[in-house]
């Protein structure tokens, strides 16, 4: 949400897209919801029809891309690119990092005292922040 929500009106006018079989996908689809904002998701083949569900049902474009992340993120780039639209990186861009480290502080506000935080690592995108 974070680095969509930084984008101009113009930048969420022209619209978004990410390449995730995942939380990512997920987390994109629902921020570009929330910002009347056109989202374009490419997933592998091989996503689980949940998540492909997930998605739809968030209102983003789902497009079903190649067997691998690395065929479905070059799609998205590719795209990108082509139609003027802002990729929305998974993992490695200073607002997404960024947006991840805010759910330090949700935990915080939840309880000051920690002892011990576990982080889910598939694709390993929440684990920068």
């Amino acid at each position: 949400y974070n680095m969509i929500a930084s984008l101009s009106q113009e930048e969420l006018d022209k619209g978004i897209i990410t390449a995730s079989a995942g939380n990512h996908a997920q987390g994109v689809a629902m921020s570009a919801k929330h910002l009347k904002c056109k989202a374009i998701i490419a997933m592998p083949t091989v996503t689980p029809d949940i998540k492909v569900s997930s998605v739809r049902r968030l209102g983003a474009d789902v497009r079903l891309v190649g067997d691998t992340f690395d065929e479905a993120s070059k799609y998205a780039k590719d795209m990108a690119s082509d139609k003027g639209l802002t990729y929305i990186p998974p993992f490695d861009h200073p607002l997404v990092i960024a947006g991840q480290g805010t759910i330090g502080m949700e935990l915080l506000r939840q309880s000051s005292v920690i002892d011990t935080v576990f982080i889910p690592v598939g694709g390993g995108g929440l684990f920068p922040g």
